[in-house]
């Protein structure tokens, strides 16, 4: 009877590993995207697999990620608002974060709103949203700034910087490999221009001179106008159908800021755009984009030029 209720005890402790065994994630490979070489995030907690609502979720090893789906935005309420992420940090609704189920915690993202063009860059620090087709969760505040904090939802692009994802987890990037960027498209050399004949002559010098002038002022210069500042933090408000209505604007907007305003090349439906900047910090931006929402331009967006 004995030997019997400690076969029973036995019986019953491989039940347990077993069922242990199958509610339990597997290990995934490390394996890079398929468009090429990766760079490995060091191993944390929120690295392993999880499981929410029945459904195993794997961080993927690897900091690059580039996705178009559905965002969604959490903080609108008391609910989440004042407790901590995934990464311990306290969420703030009003802060520039994002939650995402499966990219290494923390990390910088770019995010785009399809929808009106509206851009920014969002700390990544929280897991999230478990809600079939979405992909990323925002602040109350980033939807606001992005500009469907009354509809809800948004179709974005997610692209994760990792070069400042390195720096926000302090780790010196020439430690690293990272992904090497797909090559430029081979640029074909300009034709040499043809020598100029040898003059015989002190006049005939003259005149090939006067010809070489000539042809050469009679091309288009590409310096005519300054060009645009390529790095830092921007607000662009546009577009305009003529670079003068552009500067017309640049004008009106000199008030509000102490950066630079200057007209631009646009790439959406209309060829001109103002930009203003570069601020000096996100804040600032938001505060830009802010009023020029309240003065009725409502399309612009944030820009952060790397």
């Amino acid at each position: 009877m004995r030997q019997k209720k400690v076969s029973q005890i036995f019986l019953s402790l491989g039940l347990c590993l077993l069922l242990a065994a199958c509610t339990s994630a597997p290990e995934m490979p490390e394996i890079c995207p398929p468009s090429g070489p990766c760079t490995l995030a060091p191993k944390k907690a929120t690295s392993r697999p999880y499981q929410i609502k029945g459904v195993w979720y794997y961080p993927q090893p690897h900091y690059e990620y580039d996705e178009v789906g559905i965002a969604s935005y959490y903080g609108g309420g008391d609910v989440f608002h004042g407790r901590p992420t995934a990464t311990g940090k306290i969420f703030d609704m009003n802060g520039i974060t994002a939650a995402h189920k499966t990219v290494p915690l923390p990390c910088i993202a770019e995010v785009t709103n399809l929808e009106n063009g509206r851009q920014i860059t969002v700390e990544v620090n929280d897991r999230g949203p478990f809600i079939e087709g979405r992909i990323i969760d925002l602040s109350r505040r980033v939807a606001q700034l992005l500009g469907f904090e009354g509809k809800g939802t948004a179709k974005v692009r997610v692209r994760t910087l990792v070069p400042e994802t390195l720096v926000l987890n302090n780790i010196d990037p020439s430690t690293v490999m990272l992904a090497a960027a797909p090559p430029l498209p081979a640029v074909p050399p300009l034709p040499a221009a043809p020598p100029l004949a040898v003059a015989s002559s002190f006049s005939a010098i003259i005149d090939d001179l006067e010809k070489f002038t000539v042809t050469a002022t009679s091309l288009p210069s590409p310096l005519q106008s300054p060009p645009p500042l390529t790095r830092g933090i921007f607000v662009d408000v546009g577009g305009y159908e003529t670079q003068e209505e552009a500067k017309t604007m640049s004008k009106r907007l000199a008030s509000l800021a102490d950066s630079p305003i200057q007209s631009i090349q646009n790439k959406g439906t209309k060829p001109y755009a103002v930009r203003v900047g570069p601020l000096a910090s996100m804040s600032t931006a938001n505060q830009v984009l802010d009023q020029l929402a309240e003065a009725g331009h409502r399309t612009s967006r944030i820009i952060i030029l790397r």
